[in-house]
């Protein structure tokens, strides 16, 4: 039996069936043996759905292009600039998304530069990622590469321009290294991945900041106020090789003549010794709690002697994995650095001091 509808609905009835069930016939449409509601979501649930599939694999093969780096360096670099960057008491949570949202698209961006060059490489080491497990081609992942290096310019201009120095100091170092044979010696590798990280270091700690964006450029980016982006810059130069003892098979084969094979010896005797070093002087810069400073130097003695002593492919791997808590560590006291020795100097010097120099040396160590 059929059910009177108020006009306004009959209207809608008559409209969407138009639109969605357009073979059926005009009896058939206005019939109440189907009730609007399922007959609309006969068509539309099923797109629907397929969209927001559709959406989630799209998300995922874009994460996946960046999932190597989110404990190797998201991790530590989002440490490093909530570390130093000026204390920021107004909107905190708000920076930290913004800072991880854009070391995120600048590294999503040295991804599609580094993936698309050597794809082999990948299919070789690292099967599951975009390209060489087929999900999206290579053409593709090549368009996404150019396109990718204006809208990081164009996010990275939105918070300043001192970030936007920082974007395209790191696109010019991740060129380098990608096509111009920079990755080939490992002491020139080295090299660009200490001014890379610290370009992406100093490029979060801007957008994490309070407000750069006002300020003068040459102040903003003035070296005085980042004094530890100096002392992390020759710990990634020195140590950053421990990345490349699991890979010397793989590198081997694509030509590429890292610190462990050319000194393999040598690069191994290295860790025990360097580590340890960095993390006494860190310690002795940073004066941070005792038993932290255990943790930190015993930990590097750890890796060291596994470095010099495990040399396996899974042997080196987790070492590496630990080598990054180091490093965290090594972060970690960074921001000890920026915030409790300058402001402990300042505290003795202020009541000595003209104001002008006083409110100066506050605003340098960050407090706004």
């Amino acid at each position: 039996m059929s059910i009177p509808l108020p006009p306004f609905v009959s209207f809608l009835d008559s409209f969407l069936f138009s639109f969605l069930l357009p073979t059926m016939s005009h009896s058939t449409r206005f019939s109440r043996s189907y009730p609007l509601p399922s007959l609309a979501s006969a068509r539309l649930v099923p797109r629907v759905n397929a969209f927001s599939k559709s959406v989630g694999y799209h998300l995922e093969t874009i994460f996946l292009f960046t999932k190597s780096d989110i404990k190797t360096t998201l991790v530590p670099i989002t440490i490093f600039a909530l570390g130093t960057a000026p204390v920021c008491r107004s909107s905190p949570i708000e920076n930290t998304l913004k800072a991880v949202f854009w070391l995120w698209s600048v590294l999503l961006q040295f991804n599609l530069i580094n993936q698309t060059v050597l794809p082999e490489e990948d299919a070789e080491n690292k099967p599951w990622r975009p390209i060489p497990s087929g999900r999206i081609t290579l053409r593709n992942a090549i368009i996404l590469r150019w396109l990718s290096i204006p809208l990081c310019a164009m996010l990275s201009s939105y918070f300043g321009t001192a970030t936007l120095v920082s974007c395209i100091l790191f696109t010019f170092f991740a060129s380098l290294y990608n096509f111009c044979d920079g990755d080939k010696n490992g002491f020139v590798k080295n090299l660009i991945n200490g001014f890379g990280s610290c370009s992406l270091a100093l490029g979060t700690t801007l957008v994490a900041a309070c407000d750069t964006a006002s300020a003068p450029l040459s102040e903003t980016l003035h070296w005085k106020n980042f004094p530890e982006l100096t002392i992390f810059f020759f710990v990634i130069i020195t140590t950053i090789h421990a990345q490349d003892f699991q890979d010397v098979d793989g590198d081997r084969e694509v030509g590429r003549n890292t610190i462990p094979m050319i000194i393999p010896e040598i690069s191994r005797i290295s860790m025990p010794i360097v580590l340890p070093l960095w993390s006494v002087i860190i310690v002795a810069l940073c004066h941070p709690p005792s038993w932290l400073a255990a943790v930190f130097v015993g930990l590097s003695m750890v890796i060291g002697f596994r470095f010099l002593l495990m040399r396996r492919v899974q042997d080196d791997k987790f070492s590496y994995i630990l080598y990054n808590v180091w490093l965290s560590l090594t972060i970690v006291h960074m921001g000890l650095y920026k915030r409790q020795a300058p402001q402990t100097i300042s505290w003795a010097m202020e009541p000595s001091m003209p104001p002008f120099l006083s409110n100066n040396l506050t605003r340098q160590l960050g407090v706004c």
